[in-house]
């Protein structure tokens, strides 16, 4: 009897421990194995397109208007010819408002004569300060103004006779991006190199000059 009950124990802790596997072995049947989400890949964010830092290039116009006075035998009125440079300059930006320094070195044709005394510039440059709005991306409208440097020549009967003058220039105009690193200009400024006296051995002559430009360019940012 005795033997009976240890057998009847056995069978019954044998029922429980497998009745426990066969929940266990369910309950790893219903789990899912989730994969962990792919990584996100970055964001890419489109540059800021902005007007800051150094740029250089190449402009031609043509200056009109303006006279030179004070040369023998009266008024040269009218000087126009046309004019080449090359200009560079830094801008600095913060939000819509670009400000910066621009030099242009360059030559400058525009000639005249009143029938005894002819009138002619030369080599010349300057240095301006410039102040602008970004109308958009892409469109630079800016106002500048600073000093100015010109040769100036005379030629009559007696000879020639050149010297170099100062001045100031002041305009306006706009930069256009072709590209990030690309632009076209066009500007306007009025020029006037105030007074130079110059001998030509027929006595001195002083020549006050001033005249109109209209100028496109291209350049390039860095």
């Amino acid at each position: 009897m005795r033997a009976n009950r240890i057998n009847l124990r056995s069978v019954a802790v044998a029922a429980g421990l497998a009745a426990v596997l066969a929940s266990g072995s369910a309950y790893a049947a219903d789990v899912v194995y989730n994969e962990p989400p792919a990584p996100t890949p970055p964001i890419e964010v489109a540059p800021v397109s902005t007007w800051a830092g150094p740029y250089v290039g190449l402009s031609t116009g043509y200056g009109f208007g303006g006279a030179a006075t004070g040369a023998a035998g009266g008024t040269i009125n009218g000087p126009s010819g046309w004019m080449f440079s090359g200009f560079g300059g830094y801008n600095w930006q913060s939000g819509g408002f670009v400000y910066g320094l621009e030099g242009d070195v360059g030559y400058n044709g525009q000639n005249a004569g009143n029938g005894t005394t002819y009138f002619r510039n030369g080599m010349e440059g300057s240095l301006r300060a410039r102040f602008g709005v970004a109308a958009s991306d892409n469109v630079l409208l800016y106002g500048t103004a600073g000093a100015a440097l010109g040769q100036q020549q005379i030629f009559d009967a007696a000879g020639s006779a050149s010297g170099g003058a100062w001045g100031w220039t002041a305009g306006a105009g706009a930069d256009i991006k072709m590209t990030d690193k690309m632009f076209t200009r066009i500007e306007y400024r009025y020029t006037d190199l105030g007074d130079v006296t110059l001998n030509t051995g027929s006595g001195a002559q002083t020549i006050n000059s001033n005249n109109h430009r209209i100028m496109v360019g291209l350049g390039v940012k860095f």
